[in-house]
């Protein structure tokens, strides 16, 4: 069966209704959703878990637009104009097609997520997401089966990749101020670099990372700080945690939106203003946490908390 067979088929069953349904689930793979979920898992469970898995996923992103770049493979909503999905779920996916985007995080997030709890329900959970992602994506019109099946591919690979070089790097630091500095350095110069060497290259490409860049900085220099000076402890009761997320992510959407209204509208501003999101969600937040709640990781139990 060809694609346009394919997309024929699915938009054949297509009602309002199913589209409404297929927008929440494909939703699961986006920058949003991860948005709200990692910090949550950051401030409330486990802060280098989510730290990780914030790195990963930048990670992925950054390689996913690399690869669209180099192939330049057209949407199919582009592509077979007659297919007749709503907006709403064409919106979902711009720019180039393939590796889908979507169906690479979402691997990349429950694989890395799999591989540091260890919990057969997470393996489930992970593939039955990736799965209905991916069938998403086909469905909405924005992404060929191979573009699919290749992100989830290269999402495995990416997280197996990245877990390996984690436990590596963990197992071999040495700790104390000179691993911080290390840390520190590595967080500005690595993506600083990257910006760099493609700004007058590849403009386009540039801007399409330049967020993802500044994230990665601004997590590495916003966790480094925290686990050296603020050490906060992410235990509390319900309530404390239902305060804490209301508080973040009122927080970090301050940031994010109100840099972006006095930012000018480049790619360096652009990667300035999520640098410093990602500083607030890594640094400022336990730092305002503790400050109201007074929690302070005890060291043992910071060295012996899973994915630490």
């Amino acid at each position: 069966m060809d694609s346009i067979t394919v997309f024929e088929s699915l938009r054949s069953i297509a009602t309002p209704e199913l589209d409404r349904v297929i927008k929440v689930v494909t939703d699961l793979g986006s920058t949003t959703f991860y948005m709200i979920v990692i910090p949550i898992l950051y401030w409330c469970i486990n802060k280098s878990l989510g730290f990780s898995l914030a790195v990963a996923l930048s990670v992925s992103n950054y390689i996913n637009v690399g690869i669209k770049f180099v192939v330049c493979r057209l949407r199919p909503y582009v592509a077979f104009p007659h297919l007749d999905a709503p907006d709403y779920l064409k919106l979902t996916g711009t720019g180039y097609s393939f590796p889908s985007g979507h169906a690479q995080g979402t691997s990349v997030f429950w694989t890395h997520l799999a591989c540091n709890v260890r919990r057969r329900w997470v393996a489930v959970t992970g593939i039955v997401v990736v799965a209905v992602v991916a069938f998403t994506r086909v469905y909405a019109t924005c992404h060929y089966p191979t573009d699919v099946l290749a992100g989830a591919a290269l999402g495995v690979v990416i997280a197996l990749v990245y877990s390996g070089i984690e436990r590596r790097l963990r197992a071999s630091s040495p700790g104390g101020r000179s691993q911080v500095s290390l840390q520190l350095a590595v967080s500005i110069v690595g993506p600083g670099l990257a910006f760099a060497l493609t700004a007058s290259r590849n403009p386009a490409f540039t801007e399409e990372v330049a967020q993802v860049l500044g994230f990665l900085a601004g997590a590495g220099i916003g966790y480094t700080l925290e686990a050296m000076y603020v050490k906060y402890d992410v235990r509390a009761s319900l309530p404390v945690q239902v305060i804490k997320v209301v508080l973040g992510m009122a927080g970090l959407m301050g940031v994010r939106y109100g840099l972006k209204a006095l930012f000018p509208n480049t790619a360096f501003w652009d990667m300035l203003r999520y640098a410093a999101v990602a500083v607030w969600a890594t640094l400022g937040a336990p730092f305002a946490f503790k400050a109201l709640f007074g929690r302070k990781t005890p060291a043992r139990a910071e060295r012996s908390r899973p994915g630490h």
